[in-house]
């Protein structure tokens, strides 16, 4: 993928930085010492600023510096993603669900999305497919709780969910819901952040369930 802005990633950069702060401090230095003859002195700085920045830029050291500049606001998007994963599922962790079937679920999403999260920021990657079930669980989550308020209203005040005036349970099919969410979290780990094949990844699970 080519690199965006490559100029302005280079005027950013560590080594433009020190330049940059050279050519201040001479200007400063020629406005202090050479104050009636200053203006000369300036303009000869700022075209040698100009030159070797422009030098620099074209050189390969430049494109090392613009290179390690991408980097880094890649490895920063990507932590900012890995992030806001984790701030979703500490959400989950900390819902109180009050049903034994989707607390279970929970729990087995929790400790899957916990590795891998723990694999993206080992690996500086992630997958968008695994973030997505995070989210996912959340709002299966949110919706469970709104239902099981609304049952809860309309069993105190004896109104009827649905017209057969029984109040649905619908605990199962949520709690298999996140269960298939967890299921994909642990594929695309073992898929898109670590690169293994569906023989392997099936192997590794054997290898595991023997040694239960």
């Amino acid at each position: 993928m080519p690199v965006k802005n490559p100029f302005l990633l280079y005027l950013r950069s560590r080594l433009n930085s020190v330049l940059s702060i050279a050519a201040a401090s001479l200007v400063l230095l020629s406005l202090l010492f050479l104050r009636p003859y200053a203006l000369v002195p300036i303009v000869v700085i700022l075209l040698a600023y100009s030159a070797l920045t422009c030098a620099l830029f074209f050189s390969r050291r430049g494109a090392r510096e613009v290179v390690a500049e991408s980097e880094e606001d890649r490895l920063k998007k990507i932590t900012q993603k890995i992030d806001a994963s984790a701030g979703i599922r500490e959400r989950i962790a900390v819902l109180r669900i009050g049903d034994d079937r989707i607390a279970k679920a929970i729990e087995y999403f929790l400790q899957e999305s916990g590795s891998y999260l723990e694999k993206c920021r080992e690996l500086s990657r992630y997958s968008p497919l695994a973030n997505e079930r995070i989210e996912r669980v959340l709002e299966i989550c949110q919706v469970f709780l709104g239902e099981r308020d609304e049952a809860a209203t309309a069993r105190r005040y004896g109104v009827p969910a649905e017209p057969g005036g029984a109040v649905p349970d619908p605990g199962d099919q949520f709690a298999r819901d996140i269960t298939e969410c967890a299921r994909v979290i642990e594929e695309r780990t073992m898929e898109d952040l670590l690169g293994l094949s569906g023989e392997a990844r099936l192997a590794i699970m054997k290898e595991l369930e023997n040694n239960k």
